[in-house]
C-alpha cells in the first residue's frame, strides 16, 4: 500500500456522519494526525480539493474549508502552481507546541477556577520565564493553604 492510499484510508476511516464534529473538522483532525504520525511529511502535496472531495464523497466546499483550517493552523501552505503542501514547521514541533499551549491554557483556567489568583499565576510564569525556581511561589502557596 502506498502512502497516498494509506492516507486516503485514514481519512475515510476518520469520517463519522453521526460524530459530534462537522466533516471538515473531522478531516482536519485526521490530517493533523497523519502529519504527526509521518504519513504526511513536510513538502508532501495534499490531494487536490476536487479529487479528495470525490474520493471521500464530500462537497468540494467541505474539503476547501478543511484546507483553509489546516493553513490557518500552520500545518500546510499554499504555493502557486504547487497546490497545498505540508508546511516545514508542521514537524518542527509546531503541532506539539500548539497542543502544549492549549493544555497550559486549560490548566490555567482550572487554577483560576480553583481560586488561585491571576497575580499568583503571573508571578509563577514570570519566575519560570527568567529561569528562577518556583520555591518562593511554592512557599506562598503553603502560606495560603494551597
Amino acid at each position: 500500500m502506498t502512502r497516498a492510499e494509506a492516507l486516503l484510508d485514514t481519512l475515510k476511516a476518520s469520517l463519522d456522519p453521526a460524530g459530534p464534529l462537522p466533516p471538515y473538522a473531522q478531516l482536519r483532525v485526521a490530517f493533523a494526525l497523519a502529519i504527526e504520525r509521518a504519513l504526511l511529511r513536510p513538502g508532501d502535496s495534499l490531494p487536490t480539493v476536487r479529487a479528495l472531495a470525490a474520493d471521500l464523497g464530500l462537497a468540494v466546499n467541505t474539503v476547501a474549508k478543511t484546507y483553509t483550517a489546516l493553513r490557518q493552523d500552520g500545518l500546510t501552505e499554499n504555493r502557486a502552481g504547487a497546490g497545498t503542501t505540508v508546511a516545514a514547521s508542521a514537524w518542527a514541533g509546531g503541532l506539539h507546541q500548539r497542543e502544549a499551549l492549549e493544555g497550559w491554557r486549560r490548566h490555567s483556567r482550572d487554577l483560576l477556577a480553583a481560586g488561585i489568583g491571576a497575580e499568583t499565576l503571573k508571578a509563577a510564569l514570570d519566575e519560570l520565564l527568567v529561569g528562577g525556581s518556583v520555591s518562593a511561589l511554592e512557599q506562598k502557596g503553603q502560606d495560603s493553604g494551597l
